[in-house]
């Protein structure tokens, strides 16, 4: 009987000693995690901390350059961040800052003109019919352009680039029209478009906005605007890169225009063309001379015949996309976000995410 009691003592042993350990384990395991998410959190402070100075860097950039001089271009202060110089500033983290213009690229929004856009041009009309030359230099005056006529022409080049794939000039204004019409506040549907009726026909049907795009995925619910169209295929590139929903006045900045962009500017442009402009634009020595819109027809080998409509170039921006990227540790966080920049030297950051 008693060596049975020993018995059972010594497995009651056995058996809370047992339980000790793995509570003991399981307890070291709870401080550990414990350990490291405070270290992970320490950490993403951090680099919320060094996204938050990214992007203060780059919007100091932005004013420096725009105290400096009247025009933009990849050759500008904004246009490059050194690495090591941003890693010096933050210790043991590392950091990379890239600034985009988009006065680049094709603004969408600028397909329709904006009630608001059209009473800013009518009032810069008004203030330049102010200014009267002397009868004797007096000139008839050339009939207006359509700017909305202009836009149509710029997007139909853009999308019959071969580069996008699109079987002929029927599909590009197809979705033209299809863009136009998402745009306008009225229903009446343009010979290639698509109003009210079209989508309520869809299942699930939905509203065409009739105003101006918001966000750059909203295209996809554009009648002919695909996910292929936009981001592209193993054949094709996709045309989002080129396109901004930020801006209305169609204006184009010709120093940060992509390849795609220059090329819609004429029916004559190549690629030979398009890579002479980009290495000219790209070159130190020439950065005085992108002040002016004109520069591209001192290019070495540009023909003469090419003339690019002057109403559509600019060398100013005014929007910005900012992408950081900080990494401590191992850990890395994402932040981008739109700044307009604004001819009174103020700056809107319209838009911040961080990942």
């Amino acid at each position: 009987m008693l060596r049975d009691c020993s018995g059972m003592a010594l497995v009651l042993t056995l058996l809370t000693v047992s339980f000790l350990v793995a509570v003991t384990v399981q307890l070291g395991t709870s401080v550990n995690w414990q350990m490291q998410a405070a270290a992970n959190q320490r950490n993403v402070v951090q680099l919320d901390a060094m996204l938050l100075s990214g992007l203060n860097l780059a919007r100091a950039a932005l004013l420096a350059d725009q105290q400096e001089n009247d025009f933009d271009s990849a050759l500008d202060s904004w246009g490059s961040f050194d690495p090591e110089t941003l890693s010096g500033i933050f210790g043991n983290g590392r950091m990379g800052i890239t600034v985009t213009d988009l006065s680049g690229l094709l603004q969408v929004n600028a397909l329709v003109l904006t009630d608001d856009e059209k009473k800013r041009r009518a009032r810069e009309e008004q203030a330049a019919d102010r200014v009267k030359k002397p009868k004797s230099r007096r000139q008839k005056k050339k009939p207006k352009k359509d700017p909305e006529k202009v836009q149509r022409e710029l997007w139909k080049r853009f999308l019959l680039s071969e580069n996008i794939g699109l079987e002929d000039e029927d599909a590009a204004l197809s979705l033209v029209d299809s863009l136009a019409d998402w745009l306008d506040k009225d229903d009446d549907e343009r010979e290639n478009g698509a109003e009210q009726g079209y989508y309520a026909s869809l299942n699930p049907s939905y509203v065409p906005a009739n105003g101006p795009i918001i966000f750059s995925e909203e295209l996809l619910l554009v009648k002919g605007w695909n996910k292929t169209l936009l981001y592209g295929n193993k054949k094709h590139s996709g045309i989002i890169a080129d396109l901004s929903i930020y801006g209305e006045d169609g204006k184009i900045n010709i120093n940060t225009a992509p390849a795609l962009v220059l090329q819609a500017l004429s029916d004559a442009m190549t690629e030979e063309f398009i890579a002479d402009l980009i290495e000219f634009r790209d070159n130190q020595d020439n950065r005085d001379l992108l002040a002016e819109a004109g520069w591209y027809r001192g290019v070495k080998g540009f023909p003469g015949d090419i003339t690019f409509d002057k109403d559509m170039l600019t060398t100013k921006s005014s929007y910005f996309m900012v992408t950081i990227t900080a990494e401590i540790d191992g850990l890395t966080r994402t932040g981008s976000g739109v700044i307009h920049r604004m001819d009174d030297f103020e700056q809107q950051l319209l838009y911040w995410k961080v990942e």
